[in-house]
């Protein structure tokens, strides 16, 4: 993003959580080895390093109407569809319209019935090598700022548009052979058709996130451990139906 002479303020998860106790680090403990016993295993990255990144995480500072937790919002979908439409032309103008293989919406304002803060997940999937320079300054063009590794994959990269005071745009750029992507996709399928998962998860995000003394660090290995198990479902399912015969 240009710089506009503005100082944006950016906060760690380390910055936003709140005071370390002895209580929370033995949570924390009790979490990691819950994580490394779960029904999926991390093969691509390992836990360790996974919890590093999170730990030096940078996030823009939101105003409180993104920030603000809200039913799913009917005007999501037709935010997506108009960033998409932007991100893919800006980029075709700029580096040529054979660069972006996919946009596609993902995270929880992907799904429908699930509450969310107003920040809009991107899963931008381009051929050959992703974030090169030119890609990055094409994106900052359009007033995307580049916040590192993403917390969703390792070899995704992460940028930020808060240009907007309603909603805000994230993108997640990765190549188009990244297997995060299938991920990523079957884990917004399966909750889109099940509903009580959905639902599940949701109440589990509610109750630790009502628990007052739980740190943010806590809230996310609590968060991963779910999304691992439901992960497992998605993919099996997903399997099960390309497997399926046509009728």
């Amino acid at each position: 993003m240009p710089d506009d002479g503005t100082d944006r303020k950016m906060t760690t998860m380390s910055e936003t959580t709140q005071p370390t106790t002895f209580a929370s680090i033995a949570r924390a403990a009790r979490a990691i080895r819950d994580l490394r016993a779960s029904v999926r295993n991390e093969t691509r990255e390992p836990l360790e390093r996974k919890i590093g990144r999170w730990q030096r995480l940078r996030t823009p500072e939101l105003p409180p109407r993104i920030q603000s937790v809200r039913p799913s919002d009917p005007a999501w979908p037709a935010h997506f569809e108009r960033e998409r439409a932007r991100i893919t032309s800006g980029l075709a103008g700029a580096l040529g319209p054979g660069l972006v293989a996919d946009v596609q919406h993902i995270g929880s304002t992907a799904i429908p019935s699930l509450a969310s803060k107003s920040i809009l997940d991107l899963l931008v999937a381009v051929h050959g090598s992703p974030a090169t320079p030119e890609q990055l300054a094409a994106l900052s063009t359009l007033g995307y700022q580049d916040y590192g590794t993403s917390p969703c994959d390792h070899e995704a990269v992460w940028l930020w548009n808060t240009e907007r005071d309603d909603v805000a745009f994230v993108v997640h750029l990765c190549s188009a052979a990244n297997p995060w992507i299938h991920t990523a996709l079957n884990f917004r399928d399966y909750m889109r058709a099940f509903p009580a998962e959905c639902a599940r998860y949701e109440a589990l995000k509610h109750e630790i996130a009502a628990e007052k003394d739980r740190t943010l660090f806590e809230y996310s290995l609590i968060k991963l451990k779910l999304f691992y198990e439901i992960s497992e479902r998605a993919d099996a399912w997903r399997g099960a139906s390309t497997q399926r015969p046509e009728a």
